[in-house]
């Protein structure tokens, strides 16, 4: 997206429009990249679900909404989810994949009763739940617009799942609910060589 430019001014407008109404969920929130960089560590993921253009951090090579690709060439690599960037149809798109494979993260917004007034579609079925917590772990609203890199002044509560066979080292889950459970005011901005040059659409390791 946004690489070809006699569709840019159209592309551009329409992720402002998707990430407008993300906003306006409140069970939506974009994740600290402190924290999605550390799953990334633990995982090996290379790909990211669940953002508009607009805010999917830059440090993993292939983005995708659904089953729509947004850049980078897919693979086999596990991937990470922010089960709530996406709408009911694309978490459907997702599900039956998630189901028959084993190398997914997801990050949602605590699941609630399904019989809550607006409960939150559910995870695949066999998944795990392995933490459930509370802590400044999302931007601001509308970070995307300013530019600022301050965390929510509010505490949220976030499940984390992996699929049926997945498995973790307790270490990890540990540090990433510390991660979770953060108090600071800011995130932190990525200084990684690897992941997508936006402009260009190739790797930034590459020449």
């Amino acid at each position: 997206m946004f690489s070809n430019p006699e569709s840019f001014k159209v592309d551009f407008h329409s992720e402002i429009l998707l990430q407008e109404r993300l906003d306006e969920n409140p069970k939506y929130r974009s994740f600290s990249w402190q924290v999605l960089r550390k799953a990334t560590d633990f995982f090996g993921a290379k790909t990211y679900i669940g953002e508009t253009d607009l805010t999917t951090p830059p440090f993993f090579s292939n983005a995708r909404r659904g089953t729509k690709n947004m850049w980078g060439v897919l693979d086999d690599s596990p991937v990470i989810i922010n089960w709530n960037g996406l709408d009911p149809t694309e978490q459907a798109e997702i599900t039956p994949t998630l189901e028959t494979s084993n190398n997914w993260i997801i990050f949602t917004h605590l699941l609630g009763a399904e019989d809550a007034a607006t409960p939150t579609p559910p995870i695949p079925k066999g998944a795990q739940r392995i933490l459930h917590t509370k802590g400044k772990a999302g931007r601001e609203r509308g970070w995307w617009r300013t530019g600022t890199d301050k965390l929510a002044s509010y505490g949220l509560e976030t499940e984390v799942w992996i699929s049926q066979k997945s498995t973790i080292p307790d270490s990890n889950v540990i540090a990433l609910e510390a991660l979770l459970q953060t108090k600071s005011e800011k995130d932190l901005p990525d200084m990684r060589s690897e992941g997508v040059d936006r402009s260009t659409g190739r790797a930034r390791n590459q020449a």
